[in-house]
């Protein structure tokens, strides 16, 4: 029979996997899938910087034909490369294109900068960052 400080410390251990679980599910049912028959070229001005809760940098990229909300990589991934992004830098993303709550979004597989080319994505879309960082 277990004693009442093991059965707490058995019912926390079982919150933490199932917390866990869920966490795990969760962000592979929402992670975006690369799909290379939507990919497209964009260029524009990058309006904004920023990274998410969930540590993914995203820019908001601007041309005449309006904002795109680009997601790029990990900020660990990024910044192990040394690769930043800064307002008003002029970049071409090479990327998947989806709409996201009306809006159009891009997986960022290039991304290109005065003649750079920054790979986040390999030719059929697999993150190049998986089993990089840890």
């Amino acid at each position: 029979m277990l004693r009442p400080a093991s059965f707490k410390l058995a019912s926390a251990v079982a919150l933490i996997v199932l917390v866990a679980c869920f966490a795990v599910q969760a962000e592979t049912v929402s992670a975006p899938k690369y799909d290379k028959s939507s990919e497209v070229k964009v260029k524009g001005i990058i309006d904004e910087v920023k990274t998410g809760a969930d540590h993914i940098v995203h820019i908001t990229l601007k041309n005449d034909k309006g904002l795109f909300d680009v997601t790029v990589a990990p900020e660990k991934f990024l910044n192990e490369m040394e690769i930043t992004f800064a307002k008003g830098e002029t970049v071409e993303v090479v990327g998947s294109k989806s709409t996201v709550d009306g809006n159009v979004a891009l997986l960022a597989r290039e991304v290109i900068r005065n003649g750079d080319h920054m790979v986040m994505r390999d030719e059929q879309g697999k993150p190049v960052w998986v089993g990089w960082i840890k």
